[in-house]
């Protein structure tokens, strides 16, 4: 069965209707028009007010390209999609309202790699050593006041009730990932697992894809995994997992919002040593300038591999902006003023041939500029209150 639906940024405490946008992204439209007139009106005559008009048109340009991610999020708020249970009534028990873990899996023609990812996945949560993952993970979701121990007329094991929901969310792919995710599903079916296939209508970016999963997502813990599998599934979630139930035993008191990432920084020496000059050149820079406008705790922010609670999900991925690849930075700036509880963990890890970003020189320096100037957006926009990201009331649990 298919359903239509959108997913709309919170507006109400995250950013300003456009009618009514903050001062200073709608000064770089008025500047933008002024100057343009002026210089147009201009006479050779004033040499002086020609050089001050196009020194201050540049600047403007500059301010309206820092701050493009905030109009783009302002213009195109909504994010529509259909979504299809691909789960029939024969292999598993109806849908429930809620899941014990959710995969959210954003893919981008990934019609060759997703497979194989799928096959990881399904492999690892069927064998014993994922029972007893997922047996630990429900014992974090009960610290949490998420689940209780359920039975059924089968079986008494906490395992064997627990759910495992699968939310694949097709960015506006042009290959054949719809149907062969699909088709794959059917060879993959574990019992208690459901599956739902998302599609947006039009491409919006893996940070689109990422939220529209997060907010349909059902899980008491909500997974972000890449679709390439290039981080190891079972060892990886047993890492986070582990780290998660550790730190909770150490808390004195209950915190509902959680964020566990997956972190390849202590890969970075090996991995060094295969990277070209201008890679690894990049690469720091990055981090340089992650460290200066985002957080220095993060070591990793992009590992496609981070593991949310519930209410951090909710409280994250409802005001979330950016659509492309610099959202994780966005993710780490919500997480830390949300009062989110944030683990950063190694997990095993490898590069996966097919990826999407373009690898020449050129195309890598464009993709760092890029990214540069959407972090620097997130920096201003959250510092001028642009987006807000309040914090939860206390005592609040955050739901679907």
């Amino acid at each position: 069965m298919h359903h239509r639906h959108s997913v709309r940024t919170q507006a109400s405490a995250s950013f300003h209707p456009l009618a009514s946008v903050h001062p200073s992204l709608s000064l770089s439209l008025s500047l933008f028009r002024f100057l343009t007139c002026s210089i147009m009106s201009a006479t050779l005559d004033n040499p002086e007010t020609i050089l001050a008009c196009l020194l201050t048109l540049l600047v403007t340009l500059g301010i309206s390209y820092i701050f493009y991610p905030a109009f783009q999020a302002a213009l195109h708020d909504d994010l529509e999609f259909d979504e299809a249970n691909l789960t029939s009534s024969q292999q598993t028990k109806p849908t429930p309202s809620n899941a014990l873990l959710s995969l959210v899996i954003p893919a981008y023609n990934e019609e060759e790699r997703i497979p194989i990812m799928f096959k990881a996945a399904n492999d690892y949560l069927g064998s014993e050593h994922g029972k007893q993952t997922l047996e630990k993970l429900r014992g974090c979701s009960q610290r949490l006041g998420y689940a209780s121990k359920q039975e059924d007329a089968h079986t008494t094991s906490i395992v064997e009730s627990s759910i495992v929901e699968w939310v694949i969310v097709n960015d506006g792919s042009k290959d054949q990932t719809d149907p062969t995710v699909r088709k794959e599903q059917k060879h993959l079916q574990l019992p208690s697992h459901v599956w739902r296939l998302v599609n947006l209508r039009q491409n919006g970016g893996k940070g689109a894809a990422v939220k529209v999963g997060m907010n349909v997502a059902r899980g008491d813990f909500r997974l972000m995994v890449d679709a390439d599998g290039a981080t190891d599934f079972g060892p990886g979630l047993e890492r986070l997992v582990e780290s998660l139930a550790q730190s909770q035993k150490n808390e004195t008191s209950v915190h509902t919002q959680w964020a566990v990432f997956g972190s390849r920084a202590h890969l970075q020496d090996t991995a060094g040593a295969e990277r070209s000059f201008v890679r690894t050149l990049l690469m720091h820079a990055f981090h340089f300038f992650v460290s200066l406008l985002i957080s220095s705790e993060i070591q990793d922010t992009q590992c496609g591999f981070k593991l949310f609670s519930r209410d951090a999900a909710v409280a994250c991925f409802g005001k979330l902006q950016l659509r492309r690849w610099a959202f994780d930075t966005e993710i780490v700036v919500l997480c830390s003023r949300q009062g989110t509880q944030v683990l950063e963990v190694g997990v095993p890890w490898q590069e996966i041939d097919g990826s999407k970003l373009h690898t020449s020189k050129l195309a890598l320096a464009l993709i760092s500029i890029s990214m540069l100037r959407d972090m620097l957006c997130v920096r201003l926009c959250y510092s001028l209150r642009i987006w807000i990201a309040s914090k939860p009331a206390a005592g609040a649990t955050a739901t679907r």
